[in-house]
């Protein structure tokens, strides 16, 4: 296949009159006390709306021969997007934002403006991070990028896909106590909201009580901090810190663009999936949630308020399916373990376990049982090729015999391993729940008892 590249446009040309930064969601939150860096960040914004971001596409031919005359030609099957810009503001120690061009290839960044010295520091999309060395002390306070969907095939499917956003990617520098501060305040708004949507709404897992009587509000907030948190990085409040510097610059943009690449498309600061949101919806035609689930995710209290929603159902579920052993005090523990596992393996640990339901030793047990099928199933193919090739009838008894016991002891491990595993919670779910209790510690320690109430 021959091809050819087309450059339609190498680099941004800026022009950069001042428009007012007004991009709203569909539930506008208002935080107090904006510090100076999230108004610089907004001036960047406004600088950056006007843009137009340029790309490049290649087209791609076959060569076709004609029947009756021989003649080859060249015919045009496809395109790819290979070359596309991306435009940084980056905030000078004296308070002065520059804008300046970038070029992506793939993963890979061209930095074409001599005025500046920036160099990529990981690449995701809109979250990338970049350092910059020239001016000194510059710091990258938002980017424009080219989301593209689509990226092969006709040029009007991939034109028609692409659309340019603002956004501000997470980076060190970006963070003070004000920021950090300002993003806590943010969150906790969108979760008070949620909650006074939910005031009177009746607990699916605790008969008698409201939702928010099930579920404190709280711990809602410590599940979100999880969800967009590595466990190996919760260590201190400074764990947090990253959510809280991304909720401060982007607002209500926070995570509007994270797309799960897993196969699964979870989208938005809940993760939500398409048929796990479209359940939920059909479930709760009175909570007024958002019909189209792209829209319902990158609304930040809807989202949420699904999040809050689909615990408390998961928990009912839990209860029905496990009542004797369930504790209403551990009703979140239960949600959100089914958030990350699914209700059926809960309520089967629930079930044989109780109070036991969640631990890791069991794992260890499957672990052995799982190296004594492996070692069986072995001795089995090792038996069954002597057998094959011994002649002498006592030999070939004695070996049959070892045969029988080394199946008895696959058919007995294997049994065992199926029941103790179809109740036991995966490694994942566990560390999951570990690192949800994590935050929870962090956030009581902030926090006096009267302001959070985490069990």
């Amino acid at each position: 296949m021959k091809k050819i590249q087309i450059i339609i446009l190498s680099v941004v040309i800026f022009a950069l009159p001042c428009t007012s930064f007004a991009t709203e969601p569909a539930t506008i939150i208002q935080a107090p006390s904006v510090p100076t860096l999230i108004t610089k960040v907004q001036e960047a914004k406004q600088l950056l709306a006007p843009l137009k971001l340029n790309y490049a596409l290649t087209p791609h031919y076959k060569t076709t021969v004609q029947a009756r005359t021989k003649t080859k030609k060249q015919v045009l099957t496809n395109y790819t997007l290979d070359i596309k810009d991306i435009a940084l503001a980056i905030l000078d120690p004296a308070g002065n934002i520059h804008i300046t061009a970038v070029m992506q290839k793939g993963s890979n960044f061209e930095f074409p403006d001599k005025n500046f010295s920036v160099t990529k520091t990981s690449f995701n999309g809109v979250n990338s991070r970049f350092t910059v060395q020239k001016p000194a002390g510059g710091k990258v306070i938002a980017l424009k990028y080219l989301i593209t969907p689509t990226e092969s095939g006709s040029r009007v499917a991939i034109e028609k896909a692409m659309y340019p956003v603002d956004y501000v990617p997470y980076s060190p520098e970006l963070s003070s106590p004000e920021v950090v501060a300002y993003g806590a305040s943010y969150l906790n708004t969108v979760i008070d909201t949620v909650a006074s949507q939910l005031k009177n709404t009746a607990s699916q897992s605790v008969p008698g009580k409201l939702i928010t009587e099930a579920i404190p509000p709280s711990i809602i907030k410590a599940l979100a901090y999880a969800e967009h948190t590595s466990s190996a990085n919760i260590q201190s409040l400074g764990s947090l810190e990253q959510m809280n510097v991304l909720l401060a610059t982007n607002g209500p943009d926070t995570y509007k663009y994270s797309v799960s690449s897993d196969g699964y498309f979870s989208r938005g600061i809940a993760q939500f999936i398409p048929s796990t949101y479209a359940s939920l919806i059909s479930r709760h035609k009175d909570l007024n949630f958002i019909q189209d689930f792209k829209l319902g995710m990158e609304d930040h209290v809807n989202s949420v308020k699904a999040m809050y929603v689909l615990l408390d159902d998961y928990a009912g579920s839990i209860r029905q399916k496990a009542p004797q052993n369930f504790l209403e005090s551990r009703t979140f523990e239960y949600g959100a373990a089914a958030y990350n596992g699914g209700v059926t393996r809960v309520a089967k640990a629930l079930s044989a376990y109780g109070d036991a339901w969640n631990n890791r030793d069991r794992l260890n047990t499957i672990n052995s049982l799982q190296a004594q099928a492996n070692t069986a199933s072995a001795q089995i193919k090792k038996l069954s090729t002597k057998i094959k090739s011994t002649k002498e009838a006592g030999a070939k008894t004695a070996l049959k015999k070892d045969l029988a016991t080394a199946q008895a002891n696959k058919n007995s491990a294997e049994s065992e391993l199926a029941t103790l595993t179809n109740a036991t919670l995966r490694n994942e779910t566990i560390n999951y729940l570990n690192k949800i209790y994590s935050v929870i510690h962090l956030l009581n320690a902030e926090s006096k008892p009267t302001q959070l109430a985490l069990q």
